[in-house]
């Protein structure tokens, strides 16, 4: 029986557990997991809807399936469902929660961090605008997952430097591809969000290596931490999601 386990800090809240079929997935709570639940579909006080489990942890990937077949064919992996991916990918996800098939991951042994040089950066940039399932540098042996359509990757930026994220060392900002029209449009957006009072991500148009990127600061860090977090999407067409922590509520850009 495979088992998924989450993690919130050094904490472990939970474990899901993959039943026989597809969809079944189960999510149990830990003893001493705390009272605020990993998801609103995944309550505390009763059970949650069938299909619940398996669909969060589905929101946690792209949504793209060449995507999800190409990290499954990266890594080795059987398949592409969601529980076979995040125990590859699930060390750095939207959110504080950390998902790994190994249950003594906050116990592990820490590795260096990673720097991604500015020749890193702008590889990658130009590899996912020339191939949009190019998500990943596999030299760094990622282990990160973001949800959507768009071709993106993340870092962590520390001491005016930027590195590979792991589980101790969590990204900071998500970076994507783009031209100065489409950064200009997008910005704008986001200032008129801000001017209807809803605090938008803190975003910025930059040149790295000669590649233009969106550089997004993640709302869901605070202080080079995760912070707990959840996606709302609007609908599997909509063009923006949002970020739910708390009763606040802010546009995410990518």
């Amino acid at each position: 029986m495979r088992r998924l386990y989450a993690f919130a800090g050094r904490r472990h809240v939970g474990t899901f557990v993959a039943g026989p079929r597809r969809e079944e997935v189960d999510f149990e709570y830990a003893p001493d997991a705390g009272p605020t639940p990993v998801s609103l579909a995944l309550p505390r006080a009763r059970p949650a809807q069938p299909g619940a489990a398996y669909a969060w942890l589905d929101g946690l990937l792209p949504t793209r399936e060449d995507v999800r077949r190409r990290w499954a064919r990266e890594r080795g992996l059987p398949d592409i469902e969601p529980m076979t991916l995040l125990a590859s990918y699930g060390d750095d996800l939207a959110g504080a929660i950390s998902l790994s098939a190994d249950p003594d991951l906050p116990w592990r042994r820490a590795p260096s961090p990673v720097e991604a040089t500015t020749h890193d950066i702008a590889t990658r940039l130009a590899a996912l605008r020339n191939q949009p399932t190019s998500w990943l540098d596999q030299r760094a042996r990622p282990r990160f997952s973001l949800g959507g359509r768009s071709g993106k990757f993340t870092l962590r930026r520390a001491s005016g430097k930027w590195f590979w994220p792991t589980y101790e060392h969590p990204s900071t900002h998500i970076l994507r591809p783009t031209t100065p029209e489409a950064a200009a449009e997008r910005i704008a957006e986001l200032d008129r969000a801000r001017a209807r009072g809803v605090p938008a991500a803190r975003t910025e148009l930059v040149t790295i290596g000669g590649q233009p990127a969106l550089v997004v600061e993640r709302w869901d860090r605070l202080g080079g931490q995760r912070i707990h977090a959840e996606t709302i999407r609007r609908g599997p067409e909509a063009g923006s999601s949002f970020l739910l922590a708390g009763s606040r509520v802010a546009p995410a850009p990518l």
